[in-house]
C-alpha cells in the first residue's frame, strides 16, 4: 500500500525524485498509510458505538415519514430580509398563540447548554435551562425544543391554543418537523409524539443574533445553562462521538508531522493539512517552484553540486549562484516587483514560501523569474 500511495503522490505533485517522501505526505494533504488506517479504525470505532445495543450488526432504522401535504420551506429569505418577516408575522399573530423559543450553546470548555423561553402575547411565562452531557450544539438545540414544547403544553388552556417552536438551528428544526437524526434521535421522537397529538403545535425557523427578543432571551438562558453541573452517568451523544473522531483523525495526521518534519519545514511553521492544500489550485510550473523553495530540492547550485550534476547550469543569468531564495534577491527583478523584506529577509521570505505563498506566486509570475531570468537549464 505504501509503495501504491507513494506513486500516486508523486503523480499529484511535479516534485523532484529526490524529495523526501515525507514532505510529499505533507504537500499533497495526504497521510501515510499508518496514519490513514489509524483514522479508519477511529471512525469505525465511532460508527460501532452508535449501534443499537439490542442489534450489533446494524442501527435500528427508522421508516422514512412523508407528510400527506407539503411543508413550507423554514428559510425563504436571507438572514436580515427572515428577521423582518418574522417580526411583521409576530405582529399579525393571535394574541392566544403560544411562542416557544429555544437555543442551544457551546462553551470554550466544551459543556453543552440549552435554554428555552415561552411567551405569550409578548409576555414571558415559563423559561428553563439545562446541561448535556458529552454533546454538540445541535443535540442542545433538540434538547431546548424539547423542553420548551414540554413547558408550553403545561399551560393552561394550551390543548386549544396553537404552539409555535422558533429556533434558529435549521438543521436541528428540520429534524424536528421530519426525518430524526441519527444523534439525539430519542430526543427528536420525544418532541413529535406530544406535537402529533397536540395537533396544533409548528416549527419555524429564525434568524439568530438578528435582535429577536424571545431568541436572545433564549441564548442568554442557554449560556447559562452550560454552567449547570453535569449530569451524572450521561451518555454521549452520536454527533459527539463523530466530532470527537473526526477531530482525532486530525490530530494524528499532526502529530505524525510534528514528529517527522525536516527542519527545513520548522522554520516555515506549516501544519500538516486538514483538507486539499490551497498551494495545489496554483499552475503546475508555479507549484514546483514554490516546492522547490521549500524543500530545497530543485535547480539550486547546491543541489546540483550535492548529487554531481555536472551538466548543470549553477548560476542565474545575474551570475550568482541559484538558491532557493534567490528569487528575493536577484538584480534583475525591477525594483517595482520586488517584495519588502521586513521585518527581516528570514522571516520575510519564511512567510513567502510558508503560510503566505501567495507572495512568492505573484514575485515569481510578474516579473517572469523562472522563464526570463534565472531559467532552468
Amino acid at each position: 500500500m505504501n509503495k501504491v500511495l507513494k506513486q500516486a503522490i508523486r503523480a499529484i505533485l511535479p516534485t523532484w525524485r529526490t524529495t523526501p517522501v515525507d514532505v510529499m505526505h505533507r504537500e499533497s494533504g495526504i497521510p501515510p498509510v499508518a496514519q490513514l488506517l489509524e483514522a479508519r479504525r477511529i471512525r469505525f470505532s465511532a460508527r460501532i458505538k452508535s449501534l443499537d445495543p439490542a442489534h450489533p450488526l446494524r442501527p435500528v432504522l427508522l421508516p422514512r415519514k412523508y407528510a400527506s401535504e407539503p411543508l413550507p420551506p423554514l428559510q425563504t429569505a436571507a438572514k436580515k430580509e427572515a428577521a423582518e418577516e418574522f417580526n411583521a408575522w409576530l405582529e399579525s399573530v393571535s394574541p392566544l398563540t403560544v411562542i416557544v423559543y429555544s437555543d442551544g450553546s457551546l462553551s470554550e470548555k466544551g459543556a453543552a447548554g440549552y435554554g428555552f423561553t415561552v411567551h405569550q402575547n409578548g409576555r414571558s411565562l415559563r423559561q428553563g435551562a439545562g446541561r448535556l452531557g458529552p454533546a454538540e450544539v445541535f443535540d442542545a438545540e433538540a434538547r431546548g425544543a424539547l423542553e420548551g414544547l414540554k413547558a408550553a403544553l403545561r399551560l393552561p388552556q394550551s390543548a386549544s391554543q396553537k404552539i409555535v417552536v422558533c429556533l434558529d438551528n435549521i438543521a436541528a428544526a428540520r429534524c424536528l418537523r421530519g426525518q430524526p437524526s441519527d444523534s439525539s434521535q430519542g430526543v427528536f421522537l420525544a418532541f413529535q409524539a406530544p406535537a402529533k397529538r397536540h395537533r396544533q403545535t409548528d416549527i419555524r425557523w429564525i434568524p439568530g443574533h438578528s435582535n429577536i427578543a424571545g431568541n436572545e432571551q433564549a441564548d442568554v438562558l442557554a449560556k447559562v445553562g452550560c454552567t449547570h453541573p453535569e449530569p451524572m452517568n450521561a451518555a454521549p451523544t452520536l454527533a459527539f462521538l463523530r466530532r470527537g473522531a473526526k477531530r482525532q483523525c486530525k490530530d494524528v495526521a499532526r502529530a505524525w508531522w510534528n514528529e517527522t518534519a525536516p527542519d527545513k519545514y520548522r522554520s516555515l511553521n506549516l501544519d500538516f493539512p486538514n483538507c486539499c492544500p490551497p498551494e495545489l489550485d496554483l499552475p503546475r510550473p508555479v507549484l514546483h517552484h514554490l516546492l522547490a523553495a521549500r524543500n530545497h530540492h530543485g535547480d539550486f547550485a547546491d543541489y546540483h553540486e550535492r548529487f554531481g550534476h555536472d551538466d548543470a547550469k549553477l548560476t542565474c543569468s545575474c551570475s550568482w549562484r541559484k538558491s532557493p531564495t534567490h528569487l528575493f534577491y536577484c538584480r534583475k527583478v525591477d525594483s517595482r516587483h520586488r517584495m519588502r523584506l521586513a521585518p527581516s529577509p528570514a522571516v520575510a521570505i519564511d512567510r513567502a514560501i510558508g503560510r503566505d505563498f501567495e507572495k512568492f506566486v505573484k514575485l515569481a509570475q510578474s516579473s517572469s523569474f523562472f522563464e526570463k531570468i534565472c531559467p532552468c537549464l
